[in-house]
């Protein structure tokens, strides 16, 4: 239809806004005819199915237009699957992939091939020595602890020293655990260096103290020598002291007095022992210079020599001077920091024991402690009939003077302590 020009511009302004709506929609459905196009109009799924299943279905858009698959019907969505469409029968067809061509599909695609990327690994293979699972049944019999390393006795070619303990294999570090972990044929080299079969003590439940010198260890001989060569934590014990230590000893005129334990780990004797200062009232040269209470005060008369101070009583009980002074006995004590020779009643016999510092009782019978002027032998110590010889025991061991005790002589003077009323 074709107007003209002039007709157009006589007609009132409604018609002429009414003719050109109508125009323009002839255009629009002369270019979009009606049907189920890929931009047909639709209102509807069905408006635009196109009847094929394996391109997947048609959808009616929002704005009403028909819109095709993404995707078709048949992807699952994984990759270790092969997808496959049946248009005939209208289905889907998954097949498992088989990365290796085994004939058995990857385990992580619901099939029974544990190594999908190994042709030799699949259920019913044989094992082979190659640290493997071969046949898929959990195993490695080559290798059970899974070290990497192979059991000799399956593989000729193995070189694990223990298939069954992941911490022992060649190459492997030495670990404080008693055993050989690097299969060098030995554990000396790890936790016992110095070859003794005992442990080092930096190792969990060692016990060798000194893992550098074998003669020291936990069931060694001690040695005099000033170190614990059995690894008790003492050194010199079986001696009569160690090795330079400050001991307790017999001087020469026979006091007790402190020196240094010889190297032979023997007590310092003569003139190697300090004596002690000058004891007032005991009638001995405890200093040994040739006197004996000098410089002490007067005694009184009735007091007994070496006896202890009783305490509360009034009398210079140990004629040294003094009455009460604050080193007295309580009844049943003794003198404070005093020695005296006692029973052991084991080994040789023969001890010494101290007087505490505050003079409530004696001390424990020390059994090493040595008869003066007599020799001590490793193993045997020292010899009773020397020490009775010497003169220097007295009543350790034997009651001589009858008063019912065989532990009361003191120092080395072995006259007879009373006891405080």
């Amino acid at each position: 239809m074709t107007l003209r020009s002039d007709r157009w511009l006589a007609l009132p302004r409604p018609t002429v806004a009414a003719a050109a709506l109508a125009l323009l929609l002839g255009a629009v459905l002369a270019l979009h005819p009606a049907g189920c196009g890929d931009d047909a109009e639709c209102s509807t799924d069905a408006d635009c199915d196109d009847g094929v299943f394996c391109n997947g279905a048609e959808t009616c858009g929002l704005r009403g237009r028909c819109l095709a698959a993404i995707a078709g019907p048949c992807d699952d969505r994984r990759d270790c699957t092969a997808d496959t469409c049946d248009e005939a029968a209208r289905s889907c067809i998954h097949t498992p992939l088989d990365g290796d061509s085994d004939t058995h599909a990857d385990a992580s695609c619901d099939g029974d091939d544990c190594n999908d990327e190994i042709a030799h690994v699949h259920p019913g293979a044989e094992e082979r020595c190659d640290g493997l699972d071969n046949d898929c049944d959990g195993t490695v019999p080559e290798d059970r602890d899974g070290d990497g390393h192979l059991d000799p006795a399956i593989c000729p070619e193995g070189d694990d020293c223990d298939d069954d303990d992941a911490r022992r294999h060649p190459g492997h570090a030495e670990l404080c655990d008693g055993i050989d972990n690097d299969c060098d044929g030995t554990a000396a080299d790890e936790r016992d260096h110095d070859g003794d079969t005992f442990v080092n003590a930096d190792c969990e439940d060692g016990s060798d103290c000194d893992d550098g010198d074998p003669e020291v260890r936990p069931d060694a001989a001690e040695r005099c020598n000033g170190a614990d060569d059995d690894c008790d934590g003492i050194a010199d014990e079986r001696y009569p002291c160690a090795r330079g230590t400050t001991v307790a000893c017999w001087t020469s005129c026979g006091s007790t007095g402190t020196g240094r334990c010889t190297d032979d780990c023997l007590l310092p004797a003569g003139s190697a022992c300090r004596p002690p200062a000058e004891v007032c009232g005991n009638r001995l040269d405890d200093d040994c210079d040739g006197s004996t209470d000098e410089g002490c005060p007067a005694v009184d008369a009735g007091c007994v020599p070496r006896s202890a101070e009783c305490c509360g009583d009034g009398l210079d009980d140990d004629c040294d001077g003094s009455t009460d002074e604050s080193d007295c006995r309580p009844h049943g004590g003794c003198s404070p920091g005093v020695f005296r020779y006692c029973d052991a009643a084991a080994g040789w016999g023969w001890g010494v024991q101290q007087c505490a510092a505050d003079g409530s009782a004696w001390g424990p019978c020390r059994e090493d402690a040595p008869p003066p002027g007599c020799p001590w032998t490793p193993g045997t110590g020292w010899d009773p009939a020397c020490c009775n010889a010497s003169g220097g025991c007295c009543e350790d061991t034997a009651d001589s003077d009858g008063d019912g005790l065989t532990g009361d002589s003191v120092g080395l003077a072995c006259g007879p302590e009373p006891a405080c009323p």
